[in-house]
C-alpha cells in the first residue's frame, strides 16, 4: 500500500466479515485466541517479528444458553437484557429468594441479607465538556450519552453488596430503551465480585420493581463458568527504521463484543503492509494488545497498553540505552456507523450514516498535523478533540500519561459494548473506515518526517480543571440518582 494508493477494499471487507463469523472475542475466549494468532501470522508474513507477552488470569464466562440467564417471578419469566460482567455465578439450579427494593442514593445493602437487591440505574446524558476539551471553542451545550458512562459510574456496587450479605443483584435500567440495553457487557473494567448480577429495562425492569417494592420471591440464574488458568497474549512486532534510536508507537486491541469493538486491528495491519513497502526513518512498533475486556487481569493502573508499555521501557521511554517514542496512533472502532434512541417511545435503531468521530489529539502541535489531513467521513463533525479534565478514552490513554504525542480514534456510539452473535452482520461503513485508515497511513507518514520537537507537549490537565469537573460529575450523578 504505498502512499496516495487506494486502501484494498476486499481485504479490509473479509477481515470484516471474519470478525462477524466470529461474533464476541471476550478476553481469553477460543474466538480471542483465533483473532491473536490470526494478526500474529499475518504480521510474520509480512517478515516481522512477532513477539508475545502472556497473562494468565482466571476467565469468566457467560452462560452457553439462554436458559441459564434468566429470571422467574410467581407471575413468569422476565427477559434479562444482559449479565453483569465478573459479577458472580449461581449454578444451573439458580438463587430463590425474596426480592429487596434498595434505593439508588444512599444504598442500604443490608437491607437486602439473604435476598436478591433490586436497584435502579438512570441511563444518563453527560455534558460534553467534562468527558472531552475542544481545541476550540467550547459547545458548552452538548452531551454525550453511552451506557458506558451509565453503568460504570451509576452502577450498583457489588463488593459492598456482597460484604452486606446479600445473595444477588438485579440491576433495573431507567431511561433506556430496551434495544438498546440488549448485550450490554457493562461495566468491563471491574474484577471479580463473587455475587451474580444482572441487568433488566423496559416493561421487565418495572416488573421487578414492582414484585420488590410488594416483597415477592425470585428465582435468579446466573451459569456463568470460571476457568482458571487461562492465557491470553499481547503481540507486537517491529517494523525498524533507518533511525531505530526513535519510535512510533501504533496500538490497538484484539478482544471486543461484535465487529466494531474491535477491528482496530485490520487498520493496523494495513499500516503495517505501508511500512514493509517502504524504507522510513523512525521504527514503528506496532502492539495488539490483550486485556481491554479485562484490564484488572493486565494491569493495575490505566487502560491495557499501561502493562505493555511499563513491560518494555527500551521501545519508548527515552533514557539510557533506549529509543524514543516520539509519537503514537491508537486505532479503535473503525468505520461505526450511528445509533439512535427515543426514551419517550423507548424505541432504538441503527444509523445508516457514519457515527460522530472521537478523534484525540494530545497535543496542539498533533492537532496541526492531524487536520489537514483527515479526512471527512460524512459523520456531521469533524472536531478533533483533547483529553478531558478527568478522562481519556481508550487505549490511547497510556500514551497520554505518559506525555507521548499521540492522535487515538475511539468512536463510541453506544452499541459499542453490546454483545453480538456470531454471525451477525456488524454496523460498519466500509467507505468510512478505508478513509480512516487512509487517514492514519497519511499520518504515519507525516510523523515520520516530523521533526521531534515539533510534536509539541502533550497536554496536563491542571489540578483546579480536575477537580472542577469531579465536583459538577458528582453533583450530576447525585441529581440522576432516584
Amino acid at each position: 500500500m504505498n502512499h496516495g494508493q487506494a486502501v484494498d477494499r476486499d481485504h479490509l471487507l473479509a477481515g470484516q466479515r471474519r470478525l462477524d463469523a466470529l461474533g464476541p472475542r471476550l478476553t481469553g475466549s477460543p474466538a480471542h485466541h483465533a483473532v491473536v494468532e490470526e494478526v500474529a501470522n499475518e504480521l510474520t508474513a509480512l517478515g516481522l517479528e512477532v513477539r508475545r507477552d502472556s497473562h494468565t488470569f482466571e476467565r469468566w464466562d457467560l452462560p452457553a444458553t439462554s436458559d441459564g440467564l434468566r429470571i422467574e417471578l410467581p407471575t413468569g419469566p422476565i427477559s434479562v437484557s444482559s449479565a453483569f460482567p465478573y459479577s458472580g455465578l449461581t449454578g444451573p439450579q439458580g438463587i430463590s429468594a425474596p426480592l429487596v427494593y434498595v434505593s439508588a442514593r444512599r444504598p442500604k445493602w443490608s437491607a437486602a441479607k439473604g435476598a436478591i437487591a433490586v436497584i435502579e440505574v438512570p441511563h444518563i446524558d453527560l455534558p460534553r465538556k467534562l468527558l472531552v476539551s475542544e481545541w476550540g471553542p467550547i459547545a458548552t451545550d452538548e452531551t454525550l450519552r453511552n451506557p458506558v458512562l451509565s453503568a460504570t459510574l451509576l452502577g450498583p456496587k457489588l463488593d459492598k453488596a456482597r460484604k452486606a450479605g446479600v445473595l444477588g443483584v438485579i440491576a433495573v435500567w431507567h431511561d433506556i430503551a430496551p434495544d438498546n440495553a440488549l448485550g450490554q457487557y457493562l461495566p468491563f473494567t471491574q474484577p471479580y465480585h463473587d455475587i451474580p448480577a444482572v441487568w433488566v429495562a423496559g416493561d421487565e425492569g418495572r416488573k421487578v420493581v414492582a414484585a420488590a417494592r410488594s416483597g415477592q420471591r425470585a428465582t435468579l440464574v446466573l451459569d456463568a463458568t470460571l476457568h482458571p488458568g487461562t492465557r491470553t497474549d499481547t503481540v507486537w512486532a517491529v517494523s525498524p527504521g533507518t533511525s531505530p534510536e526513535e519510535t512510533i508507537l501504533l496500538i490497538t486491541h484484539s478482544d471486543g463484543t461484535n465487529g466494531v469493538e474491535e477491528n482496530g486491528h485490520l487498520g493496523m495491519l494495513a499500516l503495517a503492509r505501508h511500512a514493509v513497502a517502504q524504507p522510513h526513518r523512525r521504527s514503528y512498533v506496532f502492539v495488539l494488545t490483550t486485556g481491554h475486556l479485562r484490564i484488572p487481569a493486565v494491569s493495575k493502573h490505566g487502560q491495557a497498553t499501561s502493562t505493555w508499555l511499563e513491560a518494555h521501557p527500551e521501545m519508548w521511554k527515552g533514557e539510557a540505552g533506549q529509543a524514543r517514542a516520539v509519537a503514537g496512533i491508537a486505532i479503535e472502532h473503525l468505520g461505526a456507523l450511528g445509533d439512535t434512541e427515543d426514551t419517550s417511545t423507548g424505541s432504538y435503531a441503527l444509523e445508516t450514516s457514519p457515527e460522530p468521530e472521537l478523534l484525540y489529539a494530545t497535543s496542539r502541535e498533533v492537532h496541526d498535523i492531524v487536520a489537514p489531513l483527515w479526512r471527512d467521513i460524512g459523520a456531521g463533525d469533524r472536531r478533533i478533540v483533547a483529553p478531558g479534565p478527568v478522562i481519556h478514552f481508550g487505549e490511547g490513554e497510556p500514551l497520554f500519561e505518559r506525555k507521548i504525542p499521540a492522535v487515538a480514534l475511539v468512536t463510541a456510539p453506544q452499541y459499542l459494548l453490546a454483545l453480538r452473535d456470531a454471525g451477525a452482520v456488524t454496523h460498519v461503513d466500509l467507505d468510512a473506515m478505508v478513509k480512516q485508515i487512509e487517514s492514519f497511513r497519511d499520518l504515519l507518514d507525516a510523523f515520520d518526517e516530523t521533526d521531534t520537537a515539533a510534536f509539541g507537549p502533550v497536554v496536563s490537565r491542571s489540578v483546579f480543571a480536575k477537580f472542577s469537573a469531579l465536583l459538577q460529575l458528582m453533583q450530576i450523578l447525585s441529581k440522576a440518582k432516584k
